[in-house]
């Protein structure tokens, strides 16, 4: 199913970790801050990346960014989909001029859930930003992923 209406070949994804930090997006089409809402997005000690969780009145900033479906397919085998290590959702998600999309997030599964031990609040102050702080081109040019 396509995602993004604008343009039939394209697939909205969410980028919230190392897609934004490793610079996935900057070859990528329609690169954007979107707000992620009802989900928290942790980042546990030891950890080298951080997750997104369900989570009720909670939201972080993202970017959003639109692939073709050779890209997606990359985009799995990187987030390890074929492993059950995470899974792709379709999410609302809401973008910086207001207008609501759908979109694909990654999403740790049951089973990893379980096996890291993984929830909301492990992390309530979002400390992915400090990472994201660590690179002045990306606050620069989407000054929001901080706030």
């Amino acid at each position: 199913m396509k995602l993004n209406n604008d343009c039939a070949s394209l697939y909205s994804v969410v980028g919230y970790g190392t897609f934004i930090t490793r610079g996935y997006w900057k070859d990528k089409k329609n690169v954007e801050v979107c707000l992620v809402k009802d989900y928290i997005r942790i980042f546990p000690s030891g950890n080298w990346f951080p997750y997104a969780l369900p989570c009720k009145s909670s939201s972080f900033y993202a970017l959003k960014f639109d692939v073709h479906q050779e890209e997606l397919t990359q985009l799995d085998f990187y987030e390890g989909v074929a492993e059950s290590y995470f899974e792709r959702k379709i999410v609302n998600i809401f973008l910086m001029n207001k207008k609501v999309i759908r979109a694909f997030l990654y999403l740790p599964t049951k089973s990893t859930i379980l096996s890291q031990n993984l929830t909301p609040d492990i992390d309530k102050n979002d400390f992915w930003k400090e990472e994201i702080k660590k690179f002045p081109e990306i606050i620069k040019r989407f000054p929001e992923l901080i706030l």
